[in-house]
């Protein structure tokens, strides 16, 4: 989802429910966003979490056939492209914990 549309989703949910929470958090040492709205909306306490990285370009694997020795995986990450993810919870209030929304459920 592209920054635009996130800001206009956002602004959409704030005049109809008004956030119980807004969060932005950095995470350098991943190079990673992650921005979170909570909100009591007509379906219950819902969280819209949208998480900002680069691209993955390669993987370099270093390994060795030896017992005992370790795999090293290491990324070559795009410094100009970025992969938005946008994931939808509800609040769980049996099992205290948010529980993933599955978009394809939500027509049914």
């Amino acid at each position: 989802m592209h920054q635009r549309k996130w800001e206009d989703l956002l602004d959409k949910i704030e005049k109809m429910f008004g956030f119980t929470e807004h969060t932005t958090e950095e995470h350098p040492e991943h190079r990673m966003t992650v921005e979170t709205a909570i909100f009591n909306g007509a379906s219950g306490r819902i969280k819209l979490e949208r998480t900002v990285k680069p691209v993955v370009l390669d993987t370099k694997t270093t390994y060795s056939k030896r017992i005992g020795s370790e795999v090293v995986t290491e990324y070559v990450l795009s410094d100009d492209e970025c992969v938005d993810t946008v994931r939808f919870f509800r609040w769980d209030r049996l099992a205290r914990e948010w529980e993933q929304i599955d978009l394809a459920d939500i027509g049914r």
